[in-house]
């Protein structure tokens, strides 16, 4: 039996094909993990390097230098929100953390308690909760220390950043008074 003989150019054609697809499919693995797509201030893990300062800037942040954004908002009895988001992306790693710190002021009265986490802060905080505590079985929600979400707590880990796999490490504490949310992937 003879084997079929295919031209030249549709050989080289499909074996460039398959290797697009095969170097497509390994990215679109990466890419399909929940955590690439969860946005932090506007921007995600696949958000392209040359858009980010456009997004943050659009946002009221300033740059403070290549990896580095911040922002403050005046709230009540003379207190600033201060925000910083930090951006890292090298051979090794790549991570996003956000961050958001009350100071300034006098504070005259006792705080709230139990005061909501704010607004623009929610649905970044619980799609991350989402990925990372629900739908777990309780071993691995106790492994993670994830806490139930309250309106005034969205959090797991104690403070503390945690690998969810070998390339995926996490972290999330959002409360009225501060926020950090971080999503880092080992290359």
């Amino acid at each position: 039996m003879n084997p079929i003989q295919l031209p030249r150019p549709l050989l080289r054609w499909m074996v460039a094909a398959l290797f697009v697809f095969t170097s497509h499919n390994h990215a679109g693995n990466i890419a399909e993990q929940p955590l690439q797509a969860i946005e932090i201030a506007g921007i995600s893990m696949s958000t392209p390097a040359e858009m980010i300062a456009g997004i943050l800037q659009a946002q009221g942040y300033t740059p403070v230098n290549e990896s580095l954004y911040t922002k403050q908002e005046q709230l009540q009895n003379g207190r600033n929100a201060i925000y910083r988001i930090t951006t890292e992306n090298n051979a090794i790693f790549h991570q996003i953390t956000y961050s958001r710190s009350l100071g300034g002021g006098r504070v005259k009265s006792p705080a709230v308690r139990d005061a909501p986490v704010p607004a623009a802060e929610i649905g970044m905080a619980q799609q991350l909760y989402q990925s990372v505590c629900t739908d777990m079985s309780e071993k691995i929600r106790k492994e993670r220390f994830c806490e139930s979400p309250t309106p005034s707590s969205i959090r797991f880990g104690h403070g503390q950043s945690i690998y969810i796999d070998e390339r995926f490490a996490v972290l999330l504490d959002a409360t009225d008074a501060s926020t950090i949310i971080e999503i880092k992937y080992t290359k």
